[in-house]
């Protein structure tokens, strides 16, 4: 079991790690490889559908309020005379 100050100096031997720039080359290399696998295409792809759903539904709700509003507001500018 890692400890806390385990994690901290892991985190730090990383930073320093990845500070030099052929290091920092060699993990681009990895992740657009990584990239390119299938199942991981797969999940970006399945992560993708369901956020759109998700925030397909947060606009959908957000134009039926302002529907509703515009409703709203229309019917009280035409009854204004009746008052």
């Amino acid at each position: 079991m890692r400890t806390e100050q385990d994690k901290i100096n892991r985190r730090e031997a990383n930073q320093r790690y990845y500070r030099m720039e052929e290091n920092q080359e060699q993990k681009r290399n990895y992740m657009k490889a990584y990239r390119t696998r299938d199942y991981v295409k797969a999940k970006a792809h399945e992560y993708y559908i369901v956020n759109k759903m998700r925030w397909g539904g947060i606009t959908k709700a957000k134009q039926q309020d302002n529907e509703e509003l515009h409703n709203i507001n229309s019917e009280r500018f035409v009854n204004y005379d009746k008052r």
